[in-house]
């Protein structure tokens, strides 16, 4: 086998695999039913890590919230929707969809403001050291 004709037979065998490995875009995408079974699991570990956050807190202990999360998915990742939202509603109050969806923006708005303020905090300490007091009123006027 010549060299050209090994350089023919490599470009066809990664052809091949290209074409193989090619999925469409929607085909990638979960369905709706499954986003909001996501949906859910993040209102429920949120809830819930802020839940037992408190507890250790007001116990004196440290909580781990890195640990939280990764055990939380793996405990509940396969769990279905129907229970997840059984679980939001006896635990947290949360009785539609609606109020999942409203509390899932809470969230969100409260981790916004935590980026915020640690991007605030970030910069005053690399650019204005000598300005602290003027970055920790600014801060608070935030919270």
């Amino acid at each position: 086998m010549t060299t050209t004709d090994k350089a023919r037979k490599t470009n066809t065998a990664n052809t091949n695999k290209a074409q193989k490995a090619h999925v469409k875009a929607l085909d990638k995408c979960i369905n709706y039913s499954e986003k909001l079974r996501l949906m859910v699991l993040e209102v429920l570990r949120e809830e819930s890590g802020r839940e037992l956050n408190n507890e250790a807190r007001f116990n004196g202990t440290e909580f781990d919230w890195e640990t939280h999360n990764i055990q939380f998915r793996a405990d509940y990742s396969d769990t279905p929707l129907k229970e997840l939202m059984r679980a939001a509603r006896i635990l947290y109050g949360l009785n539609d969809m609606d109020a999942i969806r409203a509390r899932r923006a809470k969230h969100r708005g409260i981790r916004n403001e935590r980026i915020a303020r640690s991007e605030i905090g970030a910069i005053s300490n690399s650019q204005y050291v000598d300005e602290d007091a003027d970055v920790d009123d600014e801060i608070d006027d935030l919270e």
